[in-house]
C-alpha cells in the first residue's frame, strides 16, 4: 500500500475534491470539546478554518459508533402494501479523524452485527458506504488507557487510510485497496513521504506511546478473566457501584456498547412502525421477561454485567476486549468511576 505526502497548502484543495463526491465528516472544535461537523462550503472558503487543531487532540466527543448504529432507526412496520421496504440513503461519506480507540469497536460490531447467519443489513449498508480516515492521536490524555488494552495511539486496523499530522502537511499510508482509490483519484496533490517525514512521524508516535505508559504505568493483571468470574461477592460490586447516580451516560457513549431494543410505535390507520434504539444493560428493565421478571434485579448485578461483558464474556468468545480504552465514560460519569481503578481491585 502507498505512503504519501500531503504538503500543508495542498490540504483544503484535498478536503474540496472529496466534499464534491462525499458527505464529509470532520473534527472540529467547539466550545474546548472536539465533535464531528459535516463539512461544508462555509468551512472550506473560511482561511482561518483550524483543519490541524482538532486532527492533534484525542477523539472527538461522539464516536463513530453513530454513523453505523443509529441511536433510533425505523427497521420495519405495518403499512398498506407488504412487505415493507426501507429507503436507505446511500450517499457515500468520509469519516476523517477516527482514532485507534474508534477503530476497535468496529472489530467488536463485526462480529456483533455482520459475522453470522443473517447480519444486521441496516448496520451493513452504513458500513458499506463509508470511507475511514483515521489519524494518529499524538497526545493522549488522563482520561485515556488504549495501551492497557494492546493498542496503541495511532491506527492499526479497520481504517481505509491513516494520516498523521506531521509540522509541514500530511502523511497519508493507505491501508484497503478502496482507501488506495480514494487517495489515486486526487493523485496530483500528493507526492511520495520522505525518509525525514517518516522520522518525524515515527519520533511523535513514540512519545505518544510513553505518555500513555506515564499515565497507566499499572498494567492489570494476567489473569483479568479468571479474575472478574471469582469475583462474585456482592459487597465488592456494591462499593465500586456506590457513586454510580444511574444517569448511564457511560453505557450511552461507549463505543463498544451493542445493545438495542425493539419497539413498536403506533401511527395512523392502525399501523404501526418498528423502530430500534441503544439499549443499556444499566437499565432496571434490561433483559425483563415475561411477567416483569428479572434476571438482574438489584443494580449492582447490572454494574458487573458491564464488566463480565466486556472484559470477560466477549473475550472468552472472540478474543480480545469489548473496551478500547477511549476513556468516555470516565469523562461523562458524575460518580468519576474509573473502570481502570475497578479492575485494579479485582
Amino acid at each position: 500500500m502507498a505512503i504519501l505526502f500531503l504538503p500543508k497548502e495542498k490540504f483544503r484543495n484535498w478536503l474540496l475534491k472529496l466534499s464534491q463526491g462525499f458527505l464529509v465528516y470532520y473534527p472540529t472544535e467547539l466550545e474546548n470539546k472536539i465533535h464531528y461537523r459535516k463539512l461544508d462550503s462555509n468551512a472550506l472558503n473560511d482561511p482561518y478554518f483550524p483543519y490541524d487543531k482538532a486532527l492533534k487532540k484525542i477523539r472527538p466527543i461522539e464516536s463513530i459508533k453513530g454513523f453505523f448504529f443509529k441511536q433510533k432507526e425505523k427497521v420495519g412496520g405495518l403499512e398498506d402494501k407488504l412487505p415493507v421496504t426501507i429507503n436507505l440513503d446511500k450517499t457515500p461519506q468520509i469519516i476523517i479523524g477516527a482514532k485507534n480507540c474508534d477503530l476497535r469497536p468496529l472489530m467488536v460490531h463485526q462480529k456483533m452485527y455482520l459475522e453470522n447467519e443473517f447480519g444486521e443489513p441496516f448496520y451493513k449498508a452504513q458500513r458499506e458506504k463509508t470511507f475511514i480516515i483515521a489519524t494518529d492521536c499524538p497526545i493522549p490524555e488522563q482520561t485515556c488507557f488504549c495501551n492497557l488494552l494492546g493498542l496503541k495511539p495511532f491506527p492499526e486496523l479497520g481504517a481505509d487510510v491513516v494520516m498523521t499530522v506531521i509540522n509541514n502537511g500530511y502523511i497519508f499510508e493507505t491501508t484497503s485497496e478502496q482507501g488506495e482509490k480514494l487517495l489515486r483519484d486526487n493523485d496530483h496533490l500528493f507526492q511520495e513521504a520522505g525518509s525525514s517525514d517518516l522520522v518525524e512521524r515515527d519520533l511523535q508516535r513514540h512519545k505518544a506511546v510513553a505518555i500513555l505508559e506515564t499515565i497507566n504505568p499499572k498494567h492489570w493483571r494476567s489473569d483479568l478473566i479468571k479474575a472478574i468470574n471469582e469475583r462474585k461477592d456482592e459487597k465488592f460490586w456494591q462499593e465500586q457501584a456506590k457513586d454510580c447516580v444511574e444517569c448511564f451516560g457511560c453505557l450511552m457513549v461507549c463505543p463498544t456498547c451493542f445493545c438495542f431494543l425493539l419497539y413498536d410505535q403506533p401511527t395512523k390507520n392502525n399501523s404501526f412502525h418498528r423502530n430500534k434504539i441503544w439499549d443499556a444493560c444499566y437499565y432496571s428493565a434490561y433483559a425483563r421477561v415475561g411477567g416483569g421478571m428479572s434476571p438482574r434485579p438489584e443494580f449492582w448485578k447490572r454494574f458487573r454485567n458491564r464488566f463480565h461483558c466486556k472484559f470477560m464474556n466477549f473475550t472468552n468468545d472472540y478474543g480480545f476486549n469489548a473496551c478500547s480504552g477511549c476513556g468516555r465514560c470516565f469523562s461523562v460519569c458524575m460518580g468519576k468511576i474509573d473502570i481502570r481503578k475497578v479492575l485494579e481491585k479485582v
